[in-house]
């Protein structure tokens, strides 16, 4: 029974990637009503700043890598060292899902001039926020010219 299960879904997933023209490694990425793809192994930059229950903090314009896409999860990031260089073999890499409603986080590379450091009161007030959260919780910090 659950290979029948297993079977017809992929089959109702199969169709629906037929039905449209991009690849199965694609997906959609709408943005003022038109689609650009993600693809696993590109790079884009952020549309805001990450702060990491660590205390490790990306600001906007950061260089990510696509790493994973998962119907249900959403896509995968990884984020660069603290220097903002390129993970290598034998580093730990920071990496995070974003759910599918987040796609807006993302940009096309080379697009989001890269922001500076937030105001030291909304960086403790985020802090404060991921005290409680669980190990590897992060927050997206929007940046304005108000701050």
């Amino acid at each position: 029974m659950v290979e029948r299960f297993v079977a017809h879904t992929l089959w109702e997933i199969s169709w629906e990637v037929r039905k449209h023209s991009v690849n199965a490694h694609d997906v959609a990425q709408r943005r003022n009503r038109t689609i650009e793809p993600i693809r696993i192994g590109s790079y884009y930059d952020t549309t805001s700043g990450t702060l990491w229950k660590d205390g490790t903090y990306y600001p906007q314009g950061t260089r990510v890598l696509v790493t994973g896409l998962h119907l249900d999860q959403g896509y995968c990031v990884r984020f660069p060292d603290a220097d903002g260089r390129e993970v290598d073999d034998e580093t730990e890499p920071l990496e995070t899902w974003e759910d599918w409603e987040e796609l807006d986080f993302l940009a096309p590379e080379g697009t989001v001039e890269r922001g500076g450091t937030l105001p030291a009161s909304v960086l403790s007030e985020a802090r404060e926020v991921l005290d409680d959260a669980e190990d590897g919780c992060h927050l997206h910090l929007h940046e304005s010219d108000d701050d």
